[in-house]
């Protein structure tokens, strides 16, 4: 699939342009599972069902308890992802209680729910080979288990019994609460990519070294043990409050009958409310780090609200920006790994930049000089309409449009871009929904803004979150 910008570690083998997402947790749900007589039916899904020109097939629909579901059938795939999305992100965490959202997460995914046994991360690789996520954010949990076609309905079946409720014991808390600190631990303090990734972000949201290593103690929730953590589930993990997509080839299974047999028993509730704003402000710091041989760091710029109408605008000047930095500046040297990442789905608010560091610099500042210098540059160069469009194609299927040819081909030998699929499916459902993105992608086709428009911004002060990591001397 094309690469055209970063994310941080994704488990999805191969996934996904925008790079990689920190670590995340991954792969048979052991198959015994068979639910006769929904199998084997003769078409792909019915419900609302649009065949694109790609000749996927997707639907959606509303079960009475709220859960948003959202499919999209790929002949010919080589496994079916299966995505459930929370608004159970960080952003709806009282204060005091930070961490809390990835905490239940965890206990979500692997404590006891029913006839289903515990799970720890360490038998996922054996349990889901073909991929697995759970994925932290401010507004959204998702989960993602990529299962065979045989498997699928099993699979399925267990993702309808955890969201019908998880029964967790002291210990599976404990469990989940060290697994949780060691997530944040490493990307706080652990590889320097990761690192500046996630500090920057922490930093442009208000965060000071103090209250950075509070997040990573999680001190708040350390001693909520089953009895702390069990309402909060029941109050953000339920039908009502999630959504579901569904990728891959689902031929020969009537997937809404499927889905509704499973989920639709399931109980709803009070939604939280789509409401979470993320606040950044701008700052600059420079942090001595153990093992470093040379300094490296990031330059994160607050572009536009993803609500703003210029945004699709930014998002596709990023594509041009970012690629142009890249190979202005040149490929990045260990322990970086990236240039650009920009992720429209996980942080539309934030673009972060990793400019060449001179061996000597000790000095943040020149960071944001370099990336200002460089923004200078490109914004002298033209774009033409065809290099626009060919930018387009390269994304548009990650705002729901149909696949390219080099994605559709691909899928059909790796399972992992149906994971981010079926993310995008249950993400775009749940946050903002469909007929925004709907518009979002015609505004996106329409976009006649150029790159430059938004460069003044992306070099404001104001704006910017500088991290300098320096050699520990």
């Amino acid at each position: 699939m094309p690469r055209v910008a970063g994310r941080v570690p994704n488990r999805f083998a191969g996934a996904v342009p925008h790079g990689r997402r920190p670590p995340a947790q991954v792969g048979p749900l052991l198959g015994r599972l068979v639910l006769a007589g929904i199998l084997f039916a003769a078409a792909p899904p019915r419900a609302r069902a649009e065949t694109l020109p790609d000749s996927t097939v997707r639907a959606s629909w509303r079960l009475e308890n709220g859960l948003l579901v959202r499919t999209l059938h790929v002949p010919g795939a080589a496994a079916v992802a299966i995505t459930l999305a929370v608004r159970a992100g960080s952003g709806y965490e009282p204060a005091g209680l930070e961490g809390l959202s990835e905490l239940l997460a965890e206990v979500q995914f692997t404590a006891p729910a029913g006839d289903l046994p515990e799970r720890t991360r360490a038998e996922m690789s054996s349990l889901r080979p073909l991929g697995w996520e759970t994925r932290p954010g401010s507004r959204l949990m998702r989960f993602t288990e990529i299962a065979s076609r045989q498997q699928f309905p099993g699979v399925l079946q267990q993702v309808a019994r955890r969201l019908a409720g998880v029964s967790p014991r002291d210990a599976d808390v404990q469990r989940a609460l060290a697994d949780v600190r060691r997530d944040i631990g490493r990307r706080l303090f652990g590889e320097p990519a990761d690192v500046l990734y996630w500090r920057a972000a922490a930093m442009a949201r208000g965060l000071d070294d103090a209250a950075i290593v509070r997040l990573a103690s999680l001190e708040g929730v350390a001693k909520l043990g089953a009895k702390g953590v069990t309402p909060w589930l029941k109050r953000w993990y339920h039908a009502g409050n999630a959504s579901l997509g569904i990728a891959g080839d689902l031929s020969g299974v009537d997937v809404r009958a499927l889905v509704n047999s499973l989920f639709a028993p399931l109980p709803g509730g009070t939604a939280n409310p789509d409401t979470v704003q993320v606040r950044l402000r701008g700052g600059q710091r420079s942090v001595p780090w153990k093992d470093l041989e040379a300094p490296i760091g990031v330059v994160a710029a607050a572009g536009p609200a993803l609500t703003d109408s210029l945004h699709p605008g930014f998002y596709l000047g990023m594509l041009i920006t970012g690629p142009a930095l890249a190979h202005s500046w040149g490929a990045p040297k260990e322990p970086l790994r990236s240039r650009f990442q920009y992720s429209i789905l996980d942080e539309p608010e934030l673009v972060r930049f990793y400019p060449p560091v001179p061996p000597e610099d000790r000095e943040p500042a020149h960071l944001a000089g370099t990336l200002n210098s460089g923004l200078d540059a490109i914004a002298a160069q033209s774009v033409t309409g065809p290099m626009l469009d060919r930018m387009r194609r390269t994304v548009r299927w990650l705002l729901g449009a149909e696949l390219p040819a080099d994605v559709s081909a691909r899928l059909k030998k790796e399972a992992g871009g149906l994971g981010t699929i079926s993310t995008g499916l249950a993400t775009r459902a749940l946050w903002m929904g469909d007929e925004f993105w709907g518009d979002y992608l015609a505004r996106f086709d329409g976009a006649l803004i150029g790159h430059m428009y938004f460069y003044s911004n992306l070099s404001s002060a104001e704006r910017q979150t500088t991290l300098l990591l320096t050699p520990r001397r």
